[in-house]
């Protein structure tokens, strides 16, 4: 089975490197040029350092330019898309033509609402659609330079490093190889789930971004530095807080959650969360994916979320400041 795999920066390079051991992948880059740059100056390979080893180089991988596919290309079987949510629809776009309704989708996505956006937006028919498995990653990557990530945890944490789900639509005799090929692969510490658990584990993963990231962004720190720091944790309490009030289909509690935020900020003390790194690199962030859909779905539950808001005003406030 041959892995397409769009977006390779820190969670895109992460599975490109796991996926490799067993499996042809093909990274599909934004341009020619940034294909001739991946083989020249980087050897076709991408550097794996797990926190306290030593790097090493992952070899092979084959490269296509997003601007220059070639019509001849065959249709693809797997799509990985591990893009910003933000650049999602337009990813999936670029080879909307070489997915059909026998191809897979692998969303690895932070937030909720991408899967509904694409499939709506690039498949009408539904009948046309193509599989979609939804990852919720808990792997904490760090991009340390292009094609080079540093993996900080996930490969032994106890809750999973991945849960992967289908959508209800998938077709089982595509999915399953797929959800086989990552399970399998001990570092990856996947499971598979049902839908409808995937969706409460979306919405904890969820809880997780929206109580760590839009502070560690404004703060421009890292887990660890976060959980010195009293009044930002005071801030993610209450962000579990609100939460707890609207996902009410986590039936728990905001100090529970909170518990939860702080053994992930524990086992992750060096990571510096994909929000963090968006600022550094003064890009848009995934917040209203994130945040922002946690403040949707508080407005259609009447509930009020004034921490969660104001967060989010922050983060709005910094991308301006710094993306203008």
């Amino acid at each position: 089975m041959r892995f397409h795999i769009i977006g390779v920066g820190a969670i895109g390079s992460h599975i490109a490197t796991e996926l490799k051991r067993h499996n042809p992948v093909t990274l599909v880059l934004r341009s020619q040029k940034a294909v001739q740059e991946f083989r020249e100056r980087h050897n076709n390979e991408i550097t794996y350092k797990r926190v306290g080893m030593t790097p090493r180089q992952i070899c092979g991988f084959d490269a296509v330019a997003m601007d220059n596919l070639d019509n001849k290309m065959s249709d693809i079987e797997t799509l990985v898309l591990a893009t910003k949510a933000t650049q999602a629809i337009e990813a999936v776009r670029s080879v909307r033509p070489y997915l059909t309704s026998m191809s897979t989708l692998l969303l690895l996505q932070n937030g909720m609402g991408v899967a509904d956006q694409i499939l709506q937006s690039l498949w009408p028919v539904k009948e046309e659609r193509p599989s979609v498995i939804i990852g919720v990653n808990r792997h904490a990557i760090e991009r340390l330079a292009p094609f080079s990530i540093q993996h900080n945890s996930g490969w032994n944490d106890k809750a999973g490093g991945l849960v992967l789900g289908a959508l209800p639509h998938s077709r089982k005799e595509q999915v399953e190889p797929v959800i086989r090929a990552i399970t399998e692969i001990p570092e990856m510490n996947a499971e598979s789930v049902d839908y409808l658990e995937l969706q409460k584990r979306m919405m904890r993963k969820l809880v997780v971004n929206a109580a760590i990231n839009p502070i560690t962004g404004i703060l421009d720190s890292t887990n660890g530095e976060m959980l010195e720091n009293n009044y930002a944790m005071g801030l993610s309490r209450n962000v579990c807080n609100e939460a707890a009030k609207v996902l009410t289909e986590l039936n728990t509690t905001g100090e529970e959650l909170f518990e939860m935020i702080n053994g992930m900020l524990e086992i992750s003390k060096s990571n510096r969360c994909s929000t963090v790194q968006d600022f550094r690199a003064k890009r848009l962030t995934e917040l209203e994916y994130i945040t922002g859909y946690l403040i949707k779905l508080a407005k259609e539950r009447n509930v009020d979320v004034p921490t969660n808001q104001f967060l989010l005003d922050m983060a709005h406030a910094k991308e301006k400041m710094i993306c203008s």
